[in-house]
């Protein structure tokens, strides 16, 4: 792990990799609770449904499927591909994945509006940013 310095919680995007690496393992179960994925399209979904804001690469999205696979969450197959081209691994959640997604969905759930309490304070008000960061 990299020390961390001062400079670097003055820098945005120290603070948007925390973010981003506590939530990507939740999207990942969650565009997989919607039904099989590959890597390519899982990283591409967490793109399109956080509209830019968590942006996963293949070096966060992979080692999480592995973890999943590892630990019975969930199941990978080769899907075959046009001729010449390379098989995809498709991921799958099992029942135990499923009823971990349902469990982290209820964790943030529960997390969210404590969080937001926490952050606000009479001089920000950040329902107003919200809204407009959803309606873009």
């Amino acid at each position: 792990m990299k020390k961390m310095d001062s400079a670097s919680l003055t820098n945005p995007g120290y603070w948007k990799s925390l973010i981003n690496t506590g939530l990507t393992k939740l999207l990942v179960l969650k565009i997989l609770s919607k039904g099989p994925s590959h890597g390519y399209e899982i990283v591409k979904e967490v793109e399109s449904i956080t509209a830019g804001c968590c942006v996963s690469t293949f070096g966060t999205i992979y080692p999480i499927l592995k973890d999943l696979t590892h630990h019975g969450y969930a199941e990978v197959h080769e899907d075959k591909q046009l001729k010449g081209a390379q098989k995809r691994r498709v991921y799958t959640l099992t029942p135990l994945g499923v009823e971990a997604y349902k469990t982290a969905l209820e964790a943030w759930r529960c997390t969210i509006p404590y969080i937001y309490r926490a952050i606000e304070s009479d001089d920000l008000v950040f329902i107003e940013d919200i809204r407009t960061r959803l309606s873009k």
